[in-house]
């Protein structure tokens, strides 16, 4: 069905797209959204979206790598923010988190792409584990764009090789295995708290106790 627009509502819709300008590119540069998405959200044609991108100077994704990783990552991520949404105190924070695109690290662009929720409130850190460090600077340098939602970025501590997973940290410092206190510092209700403290006790717990 063909969404007819008059002259007014198709200048209005692209003066919207020029003013959020930020956040369009943010969702297709980062949160792996797709042209044909941001089309029907802010009601623009592809064409002219293309070439608005083009004057922008945003590179372009390879279609493969949106049809494909991009699907597979986008169902992780949902689920990934169905599990946050039961156990953050603010759950609104999860409309600003960033879908970190790890493609370009990776050999062939899929692959569950990790979801940063920001600070805020009562969470007041957070982190996240990928599977290197190269993987590791491409975190820092995305969430280092967002300062204000993910202050004080930095690796924890380097391992011992260069391809051992590593976490990356934002906001307050969080003690290493006091895991009521982290759960608390990452903004979670007492009953996430005690989820998330069960899970890594059972985790870290000898194979005999598990």
């Amino acid at each position: 069905m063909t969404n007819h627009r008059t002259k007014r509502e198709v200048s209005a819709n692209r003066a919207a797209v020029i003013a959020q300008k930020a956040t369009v590119v943010r969702r297709y540069t980062y949160e792996g959204a797709s042209m044909a998405a941001l089309c029907r959200d802010y009601g623009v044609g592809i064409g002219w979206l293309r070439r608005q991108f083009d004057a922008w100077d945003v590179p372009r994704r390879p279609r493969g790598r949106t049809a494909y990783a991009a699907g597979q990552e986008t169902s992780a991520d949902e689920r990934e923010r169905a599990a946050l949404a039961q156990r953050l105190a603010e759950p609104r924070l999860l409309e600003q988190s960033l879908v970190l695109d790890l493609s370009s690290a990776r050999v062939s662009g899929a692959g569950m792409s990790p979801l940063a929720v920001p600070v805020g409130g009562v969470r007041v850190a957070g982190e996240v584990t990928v599977g290197n460090w190269g993987e590791a600077v491409i975190v820092i340098l995305q969430l280092e764009a967002h300062p204000e939602r993910y202050p004080k970025v930095r690796q924890r501590k380097p391992l011992r090789s260069p391809w051992e997973p590593r976490t990356v940290c934002w906001g307050a410092s969080t003690p290493v295995d006091d895991w009521p206190t982290r759960g608390r510092m990452f903004g979670y209700h007492e009953a996430g708290i005690n989820e998330y403290t069960a899970a890594h006790a059972q985790s870290s717990a000898p194979l005999g106790q598990r």
